[in-house]
């Protein structure tokens, strides 16, 4: 067995100044401290299976809402959620508080919101608009990194009708970019699904073989990463199915937010790349599919990475698989993720999104950036700013 380092181990173990100097001591401290914070999640969760089961209620009807990163959590683990309930949609609060008649049921529904901070201004008029418009209807559930914002403080507010989950402190990413903000609060959703089977507590079992297996990718993917970094691409490519497709959306915008956006990234679904946006894949592209354990999903999933090395798409081709059946000559390089009994597809999207955040962050060093603060310019901040929320209702808009 090698003991060589891994490229992430070693950024970490430089002296402090030089991380700071460097700009990335908080990113790849987060990166690497996901596998221990999704252990630290789920043991947290534990005694909270029967509070949640009981607020949950019976054949709940769910809305996921969150910006950015936090409305691809409810991506993620809409998919798993939708084999224990029957309603469950994510949509993104930023749409949500643009046309929130359309958004919000007209039926009992409870309204889950994901957030790093709970201060962005569209997560807290998402709230305030469902008790506007559905009031006797909507329920609160937050879910969020921060006790002390904004959100927590609202919903907790409502009393009975209202419920807050705040994760481990370490969750609270420090650096701009959401990492393991991100996955603790897609460990957080899934917990859902697995308490309201009544299966909460074989639940951190489950989250030790998925964080195992997150150990391992990180430590495995980060030399590689590295080396596709100083390779010049100009555009990165996120193709999966259904239940990989919220961490592909997050890994791309990883790579685009860590950038600068120096790097154009695209996610798609599997077979939907065919429909006009595989012409967007040339010789500077890098591009990352997933493979599923359902040998249904599959078959698409091989036939579009045998497409793209048929046509010679892309300038290099990862593919991220449970093993490694039916993978020979589709790849570039091939990063095997492993499979478990405990482990599968539903799970394996916490891990989708790592190798998305090792790209982006050596992508950052790359080009010179800083990956704590990637935006010289100041375009992006660690907490939105700049949405204005305007009154909703006949004076102020809608109907």
């Amino acid at each position: 067995m090698s003991t060589k380092k891994s490229e992430l181990a070693a950024l970490l173990e430089a002296p402090l100044g030089q991380r700071q100097d460097l700009g990335y001591a908080y990113t790849a401290a987060e990166i690497a401290s996901q596998p221990e914070i999704w252990r630290a999640t789920a043991r947290l969760l534990a005694p909270l299976e029967v509070s949640i089961v009981a607020f949950l209620g019976k054949d709940p009807r769910i809305v996921f809402a969150g910006a950015g990163s936090s409305h691809y959590v409810g991506v993620s683990v809409a998919p798993a959620l939708r084999s224990v309930f029957d309603g469950v949609e994510a949509i993104p609060s930023t749409e949500i508080v643009m046309d929130p008649e359309s958004a919000f049921p007209r039926e009992p529904f409870i309204l889950v919101s994901f957030a790093r901070s709970g201060d962005s201004p569209e997560s807290n008029a998402v709230v305030e608009l469902a008790e506007k418009l559905r009031a006797g209807l909507v329920r609160h559930l937050a879910i969020t990194c921060n006790a002390e914002g904004l959100l927590a403080k609202k919903v907790g507010a409502f009393g009975a009708r209202g419920k807050v989950v705040v994760l481990p402190e370490g969750t609270n990413d420090k650096s701009l970019a959401m990492t393991a903000s991100f996955s603790s609060m897609v460990v957080a959703g899934l917990f859902l699904g697995y308490a309201a089977r009544g299966e909460g507590r074989s639940f951190a079992k489950v989250v030790d073989a998925i964080a195992a297996k997150g150990t391992s990718v990180l430590d495995g993917f980060s030399g590689e990463a590295k080396a596709l970094a100083g390779q010049g691409f100009k555009r990165a490519f996120f193709i999966a199915s259904r239940p990989f497709l919220g961490g592909a959306f997050e890994a791309c915008l990883k790579v685009q937010e860590l950038s600068g956006g120096a790097i154009l990234s695209k996610a798609e679904d599997t077979i939907g790349l065919r429909h006009g946006f595989m012409a967007a894949i040339d010789r500077e592209t890098l591009v990352v599919l997933y493979l599923s354990s359902d040998p249904y999903r599959r078959l698409y999933e091989l036939d579009i990475a045998r497409e793209l090395r048929n046509k010679k798409l892309g300038k290099k081709i990862v593919l991220v698989t449970p093993d490694a059946a039916g993978c020979e000559g589709l790849a570039d390089v091939l990063l095997v993720t492993g499979a478990s009994p405990l482990v599968g597809d539903a799970e394996r999207a916490l891990l989708a999104v790592l190798p998305g955040q090792l790209l982006g962050l050596f992508f950052s060093l790359a080009l010179g950036l800083k990956p704590d603060a990637p935006s010289p310019s100041g375009v992006i901040h660690r907490v939105v700013e700049g949405v204005r929320i305007y009154p909703y209702g006949r004076s102020g808009g809608g109907k």
